[in-house]
């Protein structure tokens, strides 16, 4: 139960993109009934608990096995766990299997005194939306998280949210050689995204820093003698728990001509308390390591309420790369990590 890398091997092996996830789930399965644990589940979700005799505070361990796909970029097969060195290489290796690996042997080997662990196995953490969002109702009561993501073990201790804006500009469609009788939507989009541009969001958020926004998208017309009557483009906001995203769209609105529309706010800014007891035990684990906050989402975004840190092996510009590696000894030294915390936070609780 203890070879962090023969599972690894394992779970890189099984091809799991968002939504097929299968064969990763027979791995984490078969590494269950090894263990003697009841596995819970819902959808392509899986999870597992460890509870003491004696009660205390429930700490979720939380990462996911579904990947991205494979791209023709890849020089080795995705699929085919490959050992250079001090890097095992392989599709997922980095995010987040290294992660789930790391966690898994944690899980099994830590000593529990008093209250409850549990492991969740995430699907489409990628893409889709069957993922933990679904499950994380049904976990019961959680006191605190620690997120299993790529970090190179620094500790994250704030995560960006996402909002996404999709903004019409309308006009009135005309011949290009009169266009006095028609209003191009082109030139009302154009102003409108000035306007986004120069728009000033100066509420900074103590780790995370400053929100950002950028037009990512912008589309219109078809034809060079047609004066379009229509334009769209998407704003991309990354945002802290400075601002809400109803008063960011709000703010936005109010600068536009065009309407606004909410494609995605369902992944808030999260942010780890300073006096959480989960984040005094991931110090204690691992003193050395710097907190940071991280740009990239995670299914952290789903624990808005509950004290957690992101944290891992890996690291998180390896993630989403053709022939993507993790450094085997980063992911051993992690459940080490892992288990100290776990160790140390219900220590603290006690």
């Amino acid at each position: 139960m203890g070879d962090v890398v023969g599972l690894l091997e394992r779970l890189v092996a099984a091809r799991s993109p968002s939504g097929e996830e299968g064969p990763a789930v027979a791995v984490f399965e078969d590494w269950a009934a090894a263990a003697g644990l009841t596995v819970h589940a819902r959808g392509q979700n899986r999870w597992v608990e460890r509870v003491a005799a004696a009660p205390g505070p429930t700490l979720l361990l939380l990462s996911h096995y579904d990947t991205v796909p494979a791209t023709a970029q890849w020089t080795r097969p995705p699929w085919t766990p490959t050992h250079e060195g001090d890097r095992l290489y392989g599709l997922g290796a980095n995010d987040a299997k290294g992660c789930l690996a790391a966690m898994m042997v944690a899980f099994a080997q830590v000593r529990l005194g008093r209250g409850r662990v549990v492991l969740c196995a995430a699907a489409e953490e990628e893409t889709g939306r069957n993922g933990f969002e679904t499950v994380v109702g049904a976990l019961g009561p959680l006191d605190a998280a620690i997120v299993g993501e790529p970090t190179a073990l620094e500790l994250a201790v704030a995560q960006n949210g996402l909002l996404v804006l999709d903004c019409v500009a309308s006009g009135r469609a005309g011949h290009a050689a009169r266009p006095h009788l028609a209003d191009n939507a082109i030139y009302t989009m154009a102003r409108d995204i000035l306007a986004v541009e120069a728009l000033d969001l100066p509420l900074r958020h103590p780790v995370a820093g400053a929100t950002t926004h950028a037009v990512t998208v912008a589309q219109a017309g078809e034809r060079h003698n047609v004066i379009p009557g229509q334009a769209r483009w998407t704003v991309d906001l990354r945002t802290t728990d400075a601002y809400a995203p109803e008063e960011l769209t709000a703010l936005v609105q109010a600068r536009v001509a065009s309407t606004v529309h909410v494609r995605s706010d369902r992944f808030r800014a999260v942010s780890t308390p300073p006096a959480s007891a989960i984040l005094a035990a991931a110090r204690a684990a691992r003193p050395q390591a710097a907190t940071f906050s991280s740009p990239t989402l995670s299914d952290w975004a789903h624990l808005r309420d509950v004290a957690a840190v992101k944290w891992g092996p890996g690291r998180s510009e390896v993630s989403h790369t053709a022939d993507e590696w993790v450094e085997l000894p980063m992911v051993r030294e992690a459940v080490g990590a892992y288990q100290a915390a776990i160790e140390a936070f219900f220590a603290a609780e006690g």
